[in-house]
């Protein structure tokens, strides 16, 4: 049996880390994580053709939708349910049930889709990657509940660095985009059983060497527990499925419409808009518990301070990316890609428009789910990718590669107006019924 408390998540009282503390740390820790996911699309780039980096790309649009709606978000609801009774252990089995699961769903779209041997191979392997990654990320919510934010950034380094190291190695001796993917995920492997799984990090005492795991930190099955988590991520697991298809469903059109070479150019300069995400992601994790106590409390000045404070740097990211790209864009698609990647360059200060709007609809996404609107953002999310794919319809086949960054900019344009709308109704009522409580004592 656990000796932690009956609530697992219970926060422990006493001095906390500072924001500032938290998001350095964060920020350090998706920085370098960023950089690696960088670096494994720009070693791909130099090291195959320009289709198998359009393989490796479908692959990725195909597996992390899937994947996204696996994890289900597993982190945020561990994170805001103040009252959850159950254990760390009930949320890993059902992690652990749900990847599988989105395995097998991967398997068979590449069936359905009849994907030769070679891309199945890759969308497979990708998929197997991405799988050990969210088994990863569900410990990163024990150790992000008690504010153990320098742990995630350490295990976040070390991922990106092995796997960097791994794709470099395998990539070059066998010049194939598959087997560089498996040496990612021997990479993510040998993290999450040498770090992120182990007693030290989680400061709990250590057990006999033969268990695999420490019981506090075990997978636990009780079907009705597992029953009510799933009802209760569902909801979020939609919205992030339905969030990931933003950069998904205009690759689907490039593919069938224009081609793999073109799908390869579009998603190496896509790839400028981590650079600013990774500080989105950064802030947005290191504010949300803050966030989210503070919605619970009632306090909506402190809540909507920190919003603001969120947005307007989603905003100042989006217009910093926007003046590099503009006048050193060309330049910087030759030093980290090939010549045939920097003809596109035009298409940087449009990329990174799309960026500026989407960061700030993703801070307000942050907002929403520490307030627990869950079910809001099925729908608001269900707008943005109907508005994505009419646009990507109509604008793809007449202007390529633009006309996809055009409809990105147009969906996250209604995104944001529709977050916006949803979390300023959801405090004005608040902020009502509050007043009348206070009027009412």
């Amino acid at each position: 049996m656990s000796t932690e408390a009956p609530n697992v998540f219970a926060l422990e009282q006493g001095e906390r880390s500072s924001l500032t503390s938290d998001f350095s740390w964060t920020f350090v820790g998706n920085a370098v994580y960023a950089a690696g996911q960088f670096a494994l699309l720009m070693l791909l780039t130099k090291l195959v053709r320009p289709e198998l980096v359009g393989q490796y790309a479908l692959g990725l649009a195909l597996v992390y939708p899937v994947m996204m709606l696996a994890n289900m978000q597993l982190r945020s609801v561990m994170n805001s349910s103040a009252n959850d009774r159950a254990q760390f252990g009930h949320y890993l089995t059902l992690r652990l049930f749900t990847t599988f699961v989105a395995f097998v769903v991967i398997f068979g779209i590449t069936r359905i889709l009849r994907y030769d041997r070679e891309l199945t191979g890759v969308v497979l392997m990708v998929g197997i990657a991405y799988g050990i990654e969210t088994i990863s990320d569900v410990y990163y919510a024990r150790l992000q509940l008690h504010d153990r934010m320098a742990e995630i950034s350490k295990s976040l380094m070390a991922r990106a660095v092995l796997s960097v190291l791994a794709l470099a190695a395998a990539t070059y001796v066998t010049r194939s985009v598959i087997w560089g993917i498996a040496g990612v995920a021997v990479a993510r492997v040998i993290v999450l059983f040498g770090y992120d799984t182990c007693e030290r990090t989680h400061l709990l005492r250590v057990q006999p060497k033969w268990n695999l795991l420490n019981s506090e930190l075990a997978p636990r099955f009780d079907a009705s527990t597992q029953r009510q988590l799933l009802w209760r991520s569902l909801p979020l697991g939609i919205v992030v499925l339905l969030t990931t298809l933003n950069s998904s469903i205009p690759s689907f059109f490039i593919k069938h419409g224009i081609g793999e070479r073109d799908l390869g150019i579009f998603s190496a300069l896509g790839l400028t808009i981590s650079v600013g995400n990774m500080a989105v992601v950064s802030l947005g994790q290191s504010a949300f518990t803050r966030l989210s106590r503070a919605y619970a409390g009632g306090n909506l000045t402190a809540f909507g301070s920190l919003l603001v404070m969120l947005l307007t740097c989603g905003a100042g990211l989006g217009v910093c990316g926007m003046l590099i790209s503009k006048f050193a864009g060309r330049e910087i698609l030759t030093l980290l890609f090939r010549p045939e990647y920097a003809e596109r360059a035009d298409l940087l200060p449009w990329i990174m428009a799309a960026g500026a709007v989407l960061f700030m609809a993703q801070f307000l996404g942050f907002g929403l789910t520490a307030a627990g609107f869950y079910h809001s953002q099925v729908y608001l999310n269900i707008l943005a990718n109907v508005s994505l794919v009419a646009a990507c319809y109509w604008l793809v086949a007449s202007k390529g590669l633009l006309g996809a960054i055009l409809a990105m900019l147009i969906a996250a344009i209604v995104q944001l107006v529709a977050s916006a709308v949803i979390l300023a109704s959801a405090m004005r009522a608040k902020a009502s019924v509050r007043a009348e409580s206070l009027e009412t004592a």
